[in-house]
């Protein structure tokens, strides 16, 4: 019987995988296609998931095939590309411009664009690299059956046999197509949002394009109503993108005289509506319709709790903000290394360490849906309400209504321009939201509640909303291991390098005070200069929070267990229970 079964090979599944590997569990991943996504799907990946590239050894090549920064720095509203087309407004976004110094000092690791047809192939690689046998495609799982010691999971193998394999545990990262319903669990949020669809596309386009800074191109088209309707627009590489090669997306709501399923001819005439460039000859390479839903499992540990959710299985959410893939990773990475202790375990009261990837994950997850909804619904909401456009006019007022917005000699001129000024503002939760991206923390985590006495540093606003545009670092338990550069011995490397996938990491700036420690799945890091690592900015100095006598402990997905002096009980009872075989606690504590 294997440890471990994962059902899905997409991004999670794949990441899932690397990270059983790094842990020395054995597994099996089955996906059902043949090999990696055919289709763009996700593209915007975030700090703390480009972190997890780094953990896991792909960051380097991520960000080898990535977007240049200076082509991902900005977003841009148009009415269109062609020759009469106007810009409407364009700002930073991303970690670009004025979020830059913000971004660099946050993390080691910057924001990256990498459309999932390039990710998949290096996180394919990275697994099989691992676990060469492991890795089964063309492998469709037919049902699964829980039972209180195991999990059967029935597959159809690439020569059409069903056999069944049985392992201790099981994954579902397909993607929400099937395991969260044969688990019974039930979804919550709204369904059926809007009827989408995206074309994925070979043309010339940057010869058209007036800002080559610019990832999405957003449009707004009197005709249509406004934006999403009108249509949005990125690049996808290959990078470096030259004309001969360059790829595209285009997405857009379905409009009521659209045909029910766009075939070629259909989808290239609705881009070159859209772009308004009539001579562009469009290689078109796939069409996809989809619906927009905002919805999160009921719970992601089923009834018998052998099976987890991770990924869109366990939440389905709206691309404005680009969270779906990076809440699916981050999810990977805060179950995997519990699902390890769980196996590997000497004790019996593992099923509170295994629950908490429920009580941590699941409030994350409601969040980001609950963002990622209003983002989508800002564009019209906001955007286009500044300009005084609605789907409710005709489009004569929606042109003349727009004409004026951005007609400089107009006397409503100026009030327009500060009416998209507050329209932004609002948008800042998608194009902004540095605290969104990496300030989220598990308060279940901080079992002192010390952060109610700073509103968690500041991450919780004095009205007691989550901080969404502002990253606050901190230590206190729950949140992550704040990034600090420290030099050693000629080497550079971020306090979030010092992780380890198999155990807690001990940050110490006293090395004499915590020699007791003698725990195997505890490593101790002295940050001295004379003893260990130097803070070489004076960094961890800053964000640490702790004195000289304290000391900071991390789990091995990067957040903070906890934090203290040496004769802390909270502690004690925190390394027995980590403890295997022949581990020590001193009687003392």
């Amino acid at each position: 019987m294997l440890p471990v079964v994962i059902i899905g090979g997409g991004p999670v599944g794949l990441v899932s995988s690397i990270l059983l590997s790094l842990q020395r569990i054995p597994h099996v991943l089955y996906e059902r296609y043949p090999s990696t996504s055919i289709h763009p799907k996700a593209c915007g990946l975030n700090q703390r998931t480009i972190e997890i590239f780094r953990h896991i050894g792909i960051e380097d090549e991520v960000l080898r095939q990535a977007a240049p920064a200076n082509t991902h720095s900005r977003t841009s509203w148009f009415t269109s590309l062609g020759a009469n087309g106007r810009e409407i407004h364009s700002r930073d976004a991303w970690g670009g411009g004025k979020y830059r110094p913000l971004f660099e000092k946050a993390s080691p690791s910057p924001y990256a664009m990498l459309p999932q047809i390039r990710l998949e192939p290096i996180l394919q690689r990275r697994a099989m690299e691992l676990n060469p046998n492991g890795i089964k495609y063309s492998s469709e799982v037919l049902n699964i059956r829980e039972e209180s010691d195991r999990v059967i999971v029935k597959v159809r193998g690439p020569d059409g046999v069903a056999y069944e394999t049985e392992a201790q545990y099981a994954l579902g990262a397909d993607g929400g197509r099937m395991v969260t319903e044969w688990l019974g669990i039930p979804w919550e949020g709204e369904h059926d949002i809007f009827d989408m669809v995206y074309a994925h596309f070979k043309t010339p386009l940057s010869l058209h394009h007036p800002e080559p800074r610019s990832f999405i191109s957003w449009f707004i088209n009197p005709a249509t109503g406004g934006s999403i309707k009108s249509g949005y627009l990125y690049h996808l590489g290959p990078y470096p993108q030259t004309p001969e090669t360059e790829e595209w997306y285009f997405g857009c709501a379905m409009l009521p005289d659209d045909p029910e399923r766009f075939d070629t001819s259909s989808m290239i005439q609705r881009i070159l509506k859209t772009l308004d460039i009539t001579d562009l000859d469009i290689n078109l390479l796939s069409i996809s319709h989809w619906m927009v839903a905002s919805i999160v499992a009921q719970r992601f540990r089923s009834s018998l709790g052998r099976v987890f959710l991770v990924g869109d299985a366990a939440h389905r959410i709206p691309p404005w903000g680009a969270l779906g893939v990076n809440t699916g990773v981050q999810d990977a990475f805060n179950l995997v290394w519990k699902l390890a202790f769980a196996i590997r375990s000497d004790h019996s009261d593992v099923e509170a360490l295994l629950d908490s990837y429920d009580t941590e994950r699941r409030p994350i997850a409601q969040r980001v849906a609950r963002s990622s909804l209003v983002n989508l619904k800002s564009h019209a909401g906001a955007m286009d309400k500044a300009l005084g456009l609605s789907v409710d006019q005709p489009h004569a007022a929606n042109s003349a209504a727009l004409d004026m917005a951005l007609d400089p000699t107009h006397t409503a001129y100026p009030q327009t321009q500060a009416l998209i000024a507050q329209a932004q503002a609002v948008l800042d939760s998608e194009f902004g939201a540095h605290g969104t991206e990496v300030g989220w923390f598990y308060p279940s985590a901080d079992t002192k509640k010390e952060g109610q006495r700073t509103n968690h540093d500041g991450q919780i606003k004095p009205d007691g909303t989550f901080d969404e545009l502002t990253y606050h670092p901190s230590t206190i338990p729950g949140h992550h291991l704040p990034h600090a550069w420290l030099r050693r011995a000629g080497k550079t490397v971020s306090t979030r390098d010092l992780i380890d996938p198999a155990k807690f990491v001990l940050f110490t700036r006293t090395a004499r005070d915590w020699d007791w420690i003698r725990n195997s799945r505890v490593k101790v890091e002295v940050i001295d200069a004379e003893h260990g690592w130097t803070d070489r900015d004076g960094a961890w100095a800053e964000v640490c929070s702790v004195g000289e006598r304290k000391a900071v402990l991390v789990r091995p997905d990067g957040i903070v267990a906890w934090r203290g002096e040496e004769r802390d009980s909270t502690l004690s009872a925190l390394l027995k229970q980590l403890g295997g075989a022949g581990d020590t606690v001193p009687s003392s504590l």
